[in-house]
């Protein structure tokens, strides 16, 4: 569920007023929370990781009583707004684990299976007649697990941790791969859970897994040592995997990956002309049926691509601009069929609008427009064998413009380098590297990221304070998380070979 936009205030007084009528109200809602409850609940242990059992006991509650074992949580989600990266909503919600009757000592046992949910403390309460009798805290511990133990360079690296937050200290984790930051781990949209892949990299032996929390550019190492720090919850897991001797594993091929097309419909003229299109996204380059109906018999028809211009940092802006696409003709039943490439332009939605043309002049006023969206795509690496030191060229299209696409971020041998924007020059991002110096097979893996924004929602730790010094900017490795538009990350391979 997404919320409304969030209340921005300057900074100052206003907003330390703010933060103190807040403080007193969750203070306030947390003692008429305990001035509701009479009875006693007790959890055994306080603290586990997802699918562990817990023991709930009920005390000092009435003889003979309906009770119900009930979770809160939230429903958290990125709070993106005309392409603009707002931080994160979350609102309160409960779920029921168990249920029971207490004896006539007005006691009561249950039990329940730690719910695949967001990390740190949540309230638990027995609920009879929808009144909460008893509460107590109960935390989710972060859990990791690297499947399989073993394979050669190449292969997939399966890493999975549960138990993440929502909140803003509580909702960053960072991997590290031989001690080497690899990218960010969130689980805002998937509850709690994050599952990326990564190749196995590096020399035949074991290699070295961790993932430290700390919503930073890069991991707190001494977390324990924060004011927010919460002893139930490690601030760093780790294991091991080893890569074997055996074929290297190369990346699939550079056209294999991306996002699939969506299909699009025919147009339906009710009352005038209409355009549809055979898909309505697509990668770079890819064939587009542009479909007219409702036309005037033999009618030409101009039609045009809306698309943005400019950037972030040069302070002139940005602004929509049209530019012509192809010019088609109705047949005498008024219909049409364009094919046109899908252009070299920035990822996102585009409108293609349809208008009449008059003495070789499109006119004014539009007649019909449809929707598509350029989805980013990646060319091969240049060159696939290439001598130690030597010159790689890494090319992708489609990069986007808001700031939840207009960078791509680039991990070599799973070792962030850095990130390459697409807004300024219409969606290519053209990089050039320099080759490793050991010979065999190397990874090349490219993740959506969020550029820049404003951080709110739970505990950000300002209103108004921009987000730049955060975990933005960063390899987004759970990037089915990404918030905004849905973007692909690609896997490439190189071989580095001597003369």
């Amino acid at each position: 569920m997404r919320l409304p936009s969030p209340l921005r205030l300057k900074k100052g007084a206003t907003v330390r007023a703010l933060r103190t009528v807040v403080l007193v109200l969750v203070a306030a809602a947390t003692l008429s929370t305990q001035a509701q409850t009479t009875g006693r609940l007790t959890l055994d242990p306080t603290e586990a990781s997802v699918g562990a059992t817990v023991v709930a006991v009920g005390t000092e509650l009435p003889a003979g009583a309906e009770v119900e074992l009930v979770w809160e949580t939230a429903d958290a989600d990125w709070n993106v707004q005309d392409g603009r990266f707002l931080g994160v909503t979350a609102q309160t919600t409960r779920w029921p684990l168990a249920a029971g009757t207490t004896d006539a000592d007005g006691s009561v046992r249950l039990s329940f299976e730690v719910p695949e949910d967001y990390g740190y403390i949540h309230n638990l309460f027995l609920v009879a007649d929808g009144e909460d009798v008893a509460r107590n805290g109960f935390a989710v511990v972060p859990e990791l697990t690297v499947t399989p133990a073993s394979g050669p360079v190449g292969s997939d690296v399966t890493v999975r941790l549960t138990g993440i937050g929502y909140r803003f200290w509580e909702s960053v984790w960072h991997l590290l791969y031989d001690g080497t930051h690899t990218g960010w781990l969130s689980a805002m949209t998937t509850r709690g859970t994050a599952e990326v892949t990564i190749p196995a990299t590096g020399a035949p032996g074991l290699h070295t897994l961790q993932v430290l929390s700390g919503a930073h550019p890069v991991p707190y190492l001494n977390q324990q040592q924060a004011p927010i720090y919460k002893p139930q919850i490690p601030t760093v897991i780790g294991t091991t995997f080893e890569v074997t001797d055996g074929p290297a594993i190369a990346a699939p091929a550079a056209s294999e990956q991306g996002l699939p097309r969506i299909s699009g419909a025919p147009p339906v003229p009710s009352s005038g002309a209409a355009l549809g299109l055979d898909y309505v996204s697509g990668p770079v380059g890819s064939d587009l049926t542009v479909l007219g109906a409702g036309f005037a018999p033999g009618e030409t028809v101009a039609l045009s691509w809306t698309t943005v211009r400019g950037n972030r940092i040069s302070g002139g802006g940005w602004e929509e601009i049209e530019l012509p696409l192809v010019e088609a003709r109705a047949g005498d039943d008024g219909r049409f069929e364009a094919v046109v490439a899908t252009p070299d332009d920035l990822g996102g939605e585009h409108r293609i609008v349809a208008r009449a043309e008059s003495n070789g002049a499109a006119t004014t006023e539009p007649l019909a427009e449809a929707r598509y969206t350029i989805t980013p795509s990646v060319l091969a690496i240049e060159p696939a064998v290439v001598e130690p030191g030597g010159d790689l060229t890494i090319t992708i299209k489609g990069v986007g413009w808001t700031e939840t696409a207009n960078i791509y971020t680039l991990l070599m041998d799973n070792g962030y380098l850095g990130y390459g924007c697409g807004f300024n020059s219409q969606g290519d991002v053209t990089i050039h590297l320099k080759a490793p110096g050991g010979e065999g097979l190397h990874l090349i893996e490219l993740y959506p990221s969020i550029y820049q924004g404003v951080l709110t929602g739970p505990s950000a730790p300002s209103l108004d304070s921009t987000a730049n010094a955060t975990y933005l900017q960063l390899p987004m490795l759970n990037h089915v998380d990404h918030p905004g538009e849905e973007l692909p990350a690609f896997r490439l391979s190189f071989e580095v070979r001597a003369p």
